[in-house]
């Protein structure tokens, strides 16, 4: 790398990138969950192009990705290109794997909206939630790959509004009442490494042939406890219609598995 370049302070944009890369390198077998895991943490704290470099340096970089300002910033003689071999990246190891977290709020002239129901896109939607409203905290949340809405009461406790995200937020609908007992879950104190594992190993987990998340929900259970606690539902299904889920509370244990025979 040329000196300037090497020298470039990192952006979230650019950790987030580098987070992207080990992710795929985890599930194309070029990292070990430990590797992956020791790198990651080392990526959300890099200060500069060079230190960003070292955690990638030796990987074989996805196609899609050629064009990160952390890959082009790269000058190599030797730089080996690979187009991934499936839509949806596996993790090796259920549950072991952290995805990506670092803060990742898009520029305007930034790339598109990542998938929201990855570690990387939903580290992405967090840290744009935050900046809109000041805080992580809705009624409830359901993620897809391209988008996610939620409700969210609008600065009064008894009137509910829906919302809609894309890359912008934007209202959907008007008003609507809203009990002032209604919970709220803070969806930002998930444990998003952990998360990420999961999500990178929903497919397999479920043992759901070419299959992918069709969406996630944070909510709470059904009934009039008390004391609920929330917990996020990852849904998987594919071409054919099979489906299932897995059910994770916000410290990353999973509750629950159901495979479409379960």
């Amino acid at each position: 790398m040329a000196a300037d370049t090497a020298r470039l302070r990192a952006r979230d944009s650019d950790r987030a990138d580098v987070c992207g890369l080990l992710d795929a390198a985890l599930a194309d077998g070029q990292l070990s969950a430990s590797e992956h895991t020791a790198r990651t943490k080392s990526a959300m704290t890099a200060a500069s192009f060079a230190d960003l470099d070292r955690l990638v340096g030796d990987l074989q970089i996805p196609g899609d990705m050629v064009d990160a300002p952390v890959v082009r910033g790269v000058p190599r003689r030797a730089r080996r290109w690979w187009i991934p071999a499936a839509a949806v990246l596996v993790a090796a190891v259920l549950g072991t794997a952290s995805g990506c977290v670092a803060s990742a709020v898009d520029e305007a002239t930034g790339p598109p909206t990542p998938d929201l129901t990855t570690g990387s896109g939903l580290a992405y939607f967090i840290a744009n939630y935050r900046a809109e409203y000041g805080d992580t905290v809705t009624d409830d949340l359901t993620v897809y790959p391209g988008y996610a809405v939620f409700h969210r009461s609008p600065g009064n406790p008894v009137r509910s509004q829906y919302y809609h995200f894309d890359g912008d937020f934007s209202t959907f609908g008007s008003e609507s009442s809203r009990k002032p007992s209604t919970p709220t879950l803070d969806f930002g104190t998930v444990d998003l490494p952990r998360l990420a594992g999961l999500l990178a190993g929903a497919v397999r987990s479920l043992k759901i042939a070419n299959g992918q998340i069709n969406h996630v929900n944070f909510e709470f259970p059904p009934g009039s406890d008390k004391d609920p606690k929330p917990y996020v539902r990852i849904y998987v299904r594919n071409e054919a219609e099979d489906s299932g889920f897995m059910t994770v509370a916000f410290d990353g244990e999973v509750l629950d598995v159901r495979p479409p025979n379960g």
